[in-house]
């Protein structure tokens, strides 16, 4: 009964190794795909730009006339920031490494003596490195218990309580090790202090798959020989295919020693470090009891094949995933390198052993294989003892430069855990640490170029972001090369940087930044050609949103058509933004995609998308100037305020609104006083369209008197004296004919409303604002102070029409307030002739009188 419970827990334990296992192989897996996409994701650089657009409302003798206002084009550009750190694939490699060490303690409890030995000698040696000691725990004692409380307990299962069943090894360590890390995690008083363990210990899941690699290098080398040989016709080719295959074998495994040496370059489909160990890791599972059988001493195959073996390959696959996703590059150099270096040596070792030992038996037709570890004239041992010689001259040859690396990896690590928490000098110093055991080190020098670009250090920042293009496997040090001399406004080296990387013209994104350098410098037809190879490589949304920014500049030799229905795919809010800007500039009106808010605030891109929109002097949206209305009601939106009431004032213009518009011009003249200049030209503009030719010269001196362009003011000065228009405006016209054709189907507060809309709409057109006016004065529902407020709207918009005025005045007489009606005489009195003045003021004069006669025959 106990050695069923026993099997079925070690059978549970073994699915649950095997779920880790399947979990980091599909980790490394996907970092084929994602690359360091993660770690260093791609950021997109928006940049806004001006640019001037003319909007013509009419001419005056065929010269068209009207204003320029900025529409905004978004260049794009792709750049890197600094390293995230991860903390993710930390956790899951350590949670990985605590569970390997209380397999692997388990499985030393069932060793002999001697095997026992030799394995807590590693399980200390890999404790030693495990970064407890860097916890400010007990003064450095902390790391000792663990190490004493693993050697103690797994002492007292293996050699005084040998009874004691698997299960209660299995919890009483898992409590132990538990008890250290919640320990570790609860009394340090380092901040965030399990990764900075993590960061420090990551020495320990190294060694673990260093020692697991070694442990399956082999195993590759059996099948093959096993494979040559099984179902040869003949001995003799039975030797023959072995030495082939082997040769073979041993030839890729050298190609990719030199290629990691730099010797030569080799990339070869499926055919990498990582393939090798994935073949070796099968090969070695199913190997296993048969490699473990020459053993002469007592071994527990069950839990080494159950749970050990699965437990150890889940952490090496772990810690190359780890080492792919953080980019660490030092890491992943020194993990390849094991990988190859250690079945290079089995391959080469094993491939003598077996030509010393199995040619007889091949050559006699003996099924040779079944003895693969059995050799009788070179013993398997003495074969083992030539591979570790073999990869301690290797390692000498390579002047130890493995281990140097996976130090500068575990500096990298240390590296960003302080950029992490923001003490860039520590994270500096941990870079030039790394650099000092690699001193080429992508992630290492990008680091520190980073770091050195926010210190304000433009010589050691270039150093640095050139040392990592050296042995970095993508753009990204380069264009952020680029980005920086761009920062520093180094055009020149910017476009050299960029012209100079290796393989650019087959990146779309170097193809992107390339065209825009271009651009800077003026060449357009380059820019162009650039843009053009992208989007034809494949259209994406950054490359179609600059080229539609490039199209502007270019417009007169385009199809404008064809840009415009190739470009109308794309929904990004960059894309709309520029096909937009491009639209105005041709004057065309593309489909406006409004999206309905979910959010009171509004993003820059998104504005600057209804701000383009908006600018078209013949088009008008209310769906448009309502999005508008609600944006500009959210006082979080007071920063972008004057954009959202600037578009409105040109889409409220077009739509005939001319009343509104000028009060919202007031109104941003009064809260955006720097553009008071521009703002008065636009009414002198639209002003002089209505037919205010006088207003129209009044807002020009005021437009010249806050500094708006002169020689824009004195051209227009000088069109102005014309005083006609090439297509007068309509006025209240077709306001009137709408209102005639629905008045009979109209009850009479609709026509009130009706007539109030017309009165409130246009006040330079004075005889239709004057017409509502008695419209609604005849009425019995209207009332006098209903006529004085419609008048004074009128009298605010139109400052210099007598007619109005003149209403007006009168109409202060009606409501009792003769006092306004003297102050506007006052006013009048300005801008109007003597004759006129006297006889509105004596009019004034005499209904007052009247008035205030009525008013004592009321009394008597």
């Amino acid at each position: 009964m106990e050695n069923q419970k026993r099997h079925l827990l070690i059978k549970y334990f073994s699915l649950f190794n095997w779920a880790t296992v399947t979990i980091a192989g599909l980790l490394l897996l996907s970092t084929f795909f994602i690359g360091d996409s993660l770690v260093l994701p791609w950021i997109t650089d928006t940049e806004y730009v001006k640019s001037p657009l003319f909007l013509e409302y009419f001419s005056i003798n065929g010269k068209p006339m009207g204003f320029e206002l900025d529409q905004i084009l978004i260049w794009q550009q792709f750049k890197t920031g600094r390293y995230l750190f991860l903390e993710w694939p930390e956790y899951l490699l350590f949670a990985l490494t605590l569970i390997g060490f209380v397999i692997c303690t388990v499985t030393i409890t069932y060793l002999e003596r001697f095997w026992y030995l030799v394995c807590a000698g590693i399980l200390v040696f890999i404790s030693i490195n495990f970064g407890l000691d860097e916890l400010a725990i007990g003064n450095q004692y902390f790391g000792y218990a663990f190490i004493g409380g693993l050697l103690l307990l797994s002492y007292y299962f293996q050699s005084i309580k040998t009874n004691i069943g698997f299960a209660t090894r299995l919890i009483s360590i898992l409590i132990l090790i538990s008890s250290f890390t919640l320990a570790a995690a609860l009394l340090s008083p380092v901040p965030s202090p399990t990764l900075v363990w993590f960061s420090y210990g990551i020495l320990a899941p190294l060694i673990l798959a260093a020692l697991f690699i070694f442990f399956v290098a082999g195993d590759n080398f059996f099948y093959l020989f096993k494979i040559a040989t099984q179902n040869a016709p003949s001995g003799k080719n039975a030797l023959i295919h072995f030495l082939m295959i082997g040769a073979v074998y041993i030839l890729v495994l050298a190609l990719l020693f030199l290629n990691l040496t730099g010797q030569i370059s080799l990339n070869i489909i499926l055919i990498n470090p990582y393939t090798i160990l994935f073949v070796s890791v099968i090969s070695g599972y199913f190997v296993l009891q048969t490699k473990l059988a020459v053993v002469e001493s007592q071994i527990p195959i069950l839990l080494i094949k159950k749970l050990l073996y699965p437990a150890l390959a889940a952490i090496s696959l772990a810690v190359i995933a780890y080492a792919e996703i953080t980019a660490n590059d030092s890491l992943t150099l020194a993990i390849k390198m094991t990988i190859v270096a250690s079945h290079l040596a089995f391959a080469v070792v094993y491939y003598v052993y077996c030509f010393m030992n199995f040619t007889p038996a091949l050559l006699a037709n003996a099924p040779a294989w079944k003895s693969f570890f059995r050799g009788e004239r070179a013993p398997l041992l003495t074969a083992r003892l030539g591979v570790i010689f073999f990869l301690v001259g290797v390692l000498f040859y390579l002047n130890y430069r493995p281990y140097y690396q996976i130090k500068a990896g575990q500096y990298n690590t240390l590296g960003a855990l302080a950029e992490k928490v923001e003490n860039d000098l520590l994270a500096e110093q941990y870079y030039k640490q790394s650099l000092f055991y690699d001193y080429y080190g992508v992630r290492a020098n990008y680091g520190l170029a980073m770091i050195e670009k926010a210190n304000g250090n433009p010589a050691q920042a270039t150093k640095r972001f050139k040392e990592a293009i050296l042995r970095s496997e993508n753009h990204k040090p380069a264009l952020g090369l680029a980005r920086f001399y761009s920062d520093q406004d180094q055009l020149f080296n910017k476009l050299l940087s960029l012209k100079e990387i290796e393989n650019g013209p087959d990146d779309q994104r170097v193809l992107n930044n390339l065209a825009i350098a271009h651009y800077e410098f003026g060449h357009l037809d380059t820019a162009l050609l650039l843009l053009e190879k992208a989007y034809q490589n494949k259209p994406t949304p950054e490359n179609t949103s600059n080229f539609l920014a490039l199209d502007l500049s270019i417009k007169n030799n385009l199809d404008i058509d064809s840009v415009l229905q190739s470009t109308a795919h794309f929904e990004d809010i960059h894309t709309l933004t520029n096909r937009q800007a491009f639209a105005n500039s041709v004057d065309i009106k593309p489909e406006l995609k409004l999206k309905t808010p979910t959010d009171s605030f509004l993003l820059l891109d998104e504005l600057y998308y209804l701000y383009n929109a908006a600018l078209n002097s013949k088009t008008s949206n209310k769906e448009l100037i309502e999005t508008f209305d609600r944006y500009i009601a959210y006082p979080r939106n007071i920063a972008i305020k004057d954009y959202l009431m600037l578009g409105k004032v040109v889409q409220l213009y077009n739509s005939g609104e001319v009343n509104e518009t000028f009060n919202l011009l007031d109104e941003l003249i009064a809260s955006y006083g720097q553009n008071t200049g521009l703002y008065s030209y636009m009414k002198a503009i639209w002003a002089y369209q209505q037919g205010a030719y006088e207003l129209s010269f009044v807002f020009l001196g005021e437009a010249q008197s806050y500094n708006f362009d002169r020689n824009i003011i004195s051209t227009t000065y000088s069109d102005f004296l014309a005083k006609t228009v090439d297509q007068p405006s309509s006025g209240l016209l077709q306001k009137w004919k709408t209102y005639e054709s629905e008045r009979e189907n109209l009850n009479q507060e609709e026509r009130k409303a009706f007539l109030f809309d017309i009165a409130r709409q246009n006040s330079f057109d004075e005889e239709g604002t004057l017409k509502a006016v008695d419209s609604l004065r005849v009425m019995d529902t209207t009332t006098p102070l209903e006529i004085y407020e419609l008048l004074q709207e009128a009298i605010s918009v139109n400052k210099r029409s007598v007619l109005l005025y003149e209403a007006y005045i009168y109409q202060t007489l009606e409501v009792g307030l003769p006092f306004f009606g003297k102050s506007a005489l006052e006013t009048l009195s300005r801008f109007t002739n003597e004759e006129e003045f006297e006889r509105i003021k004596n009019q004034f004069e005499q209904k007052e009188k009247l008035i205030q006669q009525r008013a004592l025959n009321l009394n008597d």
